[in-house]
């Protein structure tokens, strides 16, 4: 019974400090636009946006010893997140939202990449994080094909679940919304 009562101790104590690996979420975009404003009221139409990474769900990895260990991963529907952040964030900059013959601008934007990656370092920057897009705007007949790779980088304390990653995602999305809207009140 005392050997059972060990091995159960065991059991309980590794299994309570093994990283775990769970799906990393997005939440909604945080509605802090705070860059220039559309001075124009212009109007936008947001033609698409589409994840055109190959691994939807692999979304960054976990480094020890310079070695991938872990990869992150996440169910979220990356398009519908950043479709509706970004219409909230054009809203906020006030620019009106059209229909495909009326607008001003058309809004194409694919995501071709996340990355983030976290490792063991103790009293350096262990969370660096990626996000490229590529952002096509039309203007009347004109085309502008314009790529946009925000990145970030922040010490973190040390973590047991990838859960804890999910602030810094949210930052690197909603920075990087805001960084396409800035560039389309210049448009």
């Amino acid at each position: 019974m005392k050997s059972m009562f060990y091995l159960l101790a065991v059991v309980v104590f590794l299994g309570g400090c093994s990283y775990k690996n769970e799906a990393i979420n997005l939440s909604s975009y945080n509605a802090q636009y705070l860059g220039e404003s559309s001075k124009e009221k212009k109007s936008v139409l947001i033609e698409s946006v589409v994840d055109a990474r190959v691994d939807k769900k692999t979304i960054g990895y976990i480094l020890k010893d310079g070695k991938k260990t872990t990869k992150l991963f996440s169910n979220e529907n990356f398009e519908k997140k950043y479709m509706d952040g970004l219409r909230s964030a054009l809203h906020m900059a006030g620019f009106k939202s059209a229909l495909d013959a009326e607008a001003d601008l058309v809004v194409s934007v694919n995501i071709k990449s996340i990355e983030i990656i976290h490792d063991g370092k103790s009293f350096d920057k262990n969370l660096k994080g990626m996000i490229e897009l590529e952002v096509i705007i039309k203007k009347g007949k004109e085309t502008i094909t314009q790529n946009f790779k925000p990145s970030a980088s922040k010490w973190m304390k040390p973590s047991y679940s990838s859960t804890d990653l999910e602030p810094f995602l949210n930052e690197l999305f909603s920075d990087s919304i805001n960084d396409v809207v800035s560039r389309l009140t210049r448009h």
